[in-house]
This record gives structure tokens, C-alpha cells and sequence, in this order.
């Protein structure tokens, strides 16, 4: 094996479980934002419409495996209610999402220590991630930053910045020629049985499910090892770097 892939929510980072309840709230705050700008009083038909229009844009992420752009959302709606979406605007918006995730943002126990040892046994190291909202890559590379993480990093590929998302086949792939290793060279690690595990099975990878609290089980979805821990990994890369060998 020559790489190790690695997903990020819910993987390395731990955020809300449940994203009903923060997305409401940051839709509520960007309506709040159209009104100040426009002198629009009905913020209620601002939130109905742009929970559509992310509504909408989730169905297409799960059919289509794209993603869709938080700017361009947040101009379609600046746009309806008459507001003028400048740079600065479609910025506040972004971080009026980025700011709920903030609320819940936690280091996964041990992977800094993993990472580490990882680096430390001679693989390269890539990431692959898909970016909530549409959000820009800069927000999860903060995210990556205030952890410490990103030094451990060869290479990054954010969904929104190749317009695809997980489990594509695309993405995997440019991932892997981006650190110029082979499927058969690649172990990905991620918590997601239909986007991580599906995604780089199809391309020949050798997958590792992370468990996480976020987390759908299918039967039809098989993966080459389960972890539950970052010691688990561990003792998992020992036995497959032996078996390797033998």
C-alpha cells in the first residue's frame, strides 16, 4: 500500500448529527440579512424559499452525486427578493451556515496521534470530502487548520471545488492521481457506507468504515474492514502491512 484517503466530518471532525435544526437556524439568520438589506418584513417567506431551494438541492446531490454551490444558492434567493448579492453578501451568508457548525465541532478522539503514525509508517495521505451546504473549501480547510490537521495532508479534494460529490467515481480517482497512487495502492477511510465505502469499492480501493454517531447501515454495502477507533486502525494497518508481506 502506497496512500491512505481519509473522509473528514464525522471521520476526523465530529459536528451536529442532526443538521435539521442548524440549518434552520442559519436560514433564519441569512433571511435576516435579505430583510436588513432590502426592507423585505416577510422573513418567514424567505426562510420557506430558501429551505426549498436547499431541499431541492439535496435531491439532486443524492441522484446525481454533483454539488451545488452554496453562493449560487444563497444569489437564486438574494436575487427573488430583490436584493443586490454582492461579494460581501454571498460571504455573510456562508458564514452565517459555517457559524452553526462552529456550535458543534469536535476532533474525533486520536486522530491527530493517527495521522501522525500514518505519516510516520511512509504513506502518503489525501483527503476526500464532501462540503456541507455547498460551502466553499476554505471553511473545512479552517476547520482542518484549527486542529492541527492539515500538515499531516499531501493532498485535498473538496467537493466543491470539482463539482462532484461522493460516492462519484470521479472524485476518488482524481484523488488518487492528484498523490499518484493506484486503487490497488489506496486504502480510504471514511464513516459513510453509501458514499465512502460504495464510492471507493467501485473504484478498487480498499475501504475502511469508520463508525461514527452518523451513520446508515446497509446490508448491501460490505466494506474491507470496520474500525471503531483510531487504535483500531492501527492494529488493522499492522495486520494488513503483515499480510502484505507474507
Amino acid at each position: 500500500m502506497k496512500a491512505v484517503l481519509f473522509d473528514l466530518g464525522h471521520t476526523l471532525i465530529n459536528y451536529h448529527n442532526d443538521w435539521r435544526g442548524p440549518e434552520r437556524k442559519a436560514v433564519s439568520n441569512v433571511a435576516r440579512l435579505v430583510c436588513q438589506e432590502t426592507g423585505n418584513e416577510d422573513q418567514n417567506a424567505i426562510e420557506v424559499y430558501l429551505l426549498d431551494l436547499l431541499d431541492q438541492g439535496r435531491k439532486r446531490k443524492l441522484t446525481e452525486h454533483i454539488e451545488i454551490p452554496l453562493p449560487d444558492v444563497l444569489n437564486d434567493c438574494y436575487a427573488r427578493f430583490g436584493c443586490d448579492g454582492d461579494d460581501g453578501l454571498v460571504l455573510e451568508g456562508m458564514e452565517a451556515f459555517y457559524a452553526v457548525l462552529l456550535e458543534k465541532r469536535d476532533l474525533v478522539p486520536g486522530a491527530k496521534e493517527m495521522l501522525e503514525d500514518v505519516r510516520a509508517r511512509g504513506y502518503s495521505i489525501g483527503l476526500i470530502s464532501d462540503v456541507a451546504w455547498g460551502l466553499t473549501s476554505d471553511f473545512p480547510m479552517r476547520d482542518m487548520r484549527h486542529f492541527g490537521l492539515d500538515e499531516y495532508f499531501d493532498d485535498f479534494v473538496f467537493s466543491t471545488d470539482v463539482g462532484i460529490r461522493k460516492p462519484n467515481p470521479r472524485i476518488f480517482k482524481l484523488a488518487m492521481f492528484n498523490i499518484g497512487a493506484k486503487p490497488e495502492e489506496s486504502i480510504y477511510v471514511g464513516n459513510n457506507l453509501q458514499a465512502d465505502i460504495k464510492g471507493a469499492l467501485g473504484v478498487g480501493m480498499t475501504a475502511v468504515l469508520k463508525r461514527s454517531d452518523f451513520y446508515e447501515h446497509d446490508d448491501a454495502i460490505v466494506p474491507s474492514a470496520k474500525i471503531s477507533t483510531w487504535d483500531d486502525f492501527r492494529e488493522w494497518l499492522d495486520e494488513h502491512e503483515r499480510s502484505s508481506c507474507a
